[in-house]
C-alpha cells in the first residue's frame, strides 16, 4: 500500500523538475561540462531560491543534468539537504528561525532582507538559469528578483 502524500507535495515536486526541464531546453548552452576537440564548455550554473519541496526536486534534476547549482533558503536547516544533493548553499546571516512554524519558511526582518537581496544580485549576475520556488505558506510569494538583475 502506497504512502498518503499532499497534493501540494506532489504538485511542487513537479514544478521542481520541469522547471529544470524547461529551463534546459531553452538555455542556448550544455547544463554538463563537456569536452570536445574544439575545447572544454563549462557546465551551466544555476540558481535556485527556496529549499523546500520544489527546490529540492530542482536541485536533484539540475545536479543530474551536470550543472553547477547554487542555493538561497532562510531556513539553515535544509543546508544539509542542499549539500547532499550536490550543491553550494549560500548563507545569509541572521535569518529569523522557522522552528516554530513547522519547519517552514517565515516572513524576514526587513535588515535581513536587503541582505538576502544583496547576496541574491551577486549570484543571480554569474546564472545561466534562476529557479524562484520560495514560498511563506499562507502569504504571496516574496519577490526576489528584480529589474536590477
Amino acid at each position: 500500500r502506497a504512502q498518503s502524500m499532499d497534493v501540494l507535495s506532489s504538485q511542487a515536486t513537479v514544478a521542481g523538475y520541469k522547471a529544470v526541464l524547461l529551463a534546459a531546453s531553452h538555455l542556448a548552452r550544455f547544463f554538463p561540462m563537456l569536452t570536445t576537440a574544439a575545447g572544454t564548455i563549462t557546465p551551466a550554473s544555476v540558481l535556485i531560491i527556496g529549499a523546500g519541496v520544489a527546490g529540492l526536486q530542482a536541485i536533484a534534476s539540475s545536479r543530474r543534468l551536470g550543472a553547477v547549482v547554487d542555493v538561497f533558503d532562510t531556513r539553515p536547516e535544509v543546508k544539509e539537504q542542499v549539500h547532499s544533493l550536490g550543491a553550494k548553499f549560500v548563507e545569509v546571516e541572521g535569518a529569523s528561525h522557522s522552528a516554530a512554524a513547522g519547519g517552514y519558511a517565515v516572513e524576514q526582518t526587513e535588515e535581513y532582507k536587503k541582505r538576502q537581496q544583496e547576496a541574491i544580485d551577486k549570484y543571480a549576475q554569474k546564472a545561466d538559469v534562476i529557479i524562484t520556488t520560495a514560498l511563506i505558506p499562507g502569504k504571496k510569494a516574496p519577490l526576489l528578483i528584480t529589474k536590477k538583475i
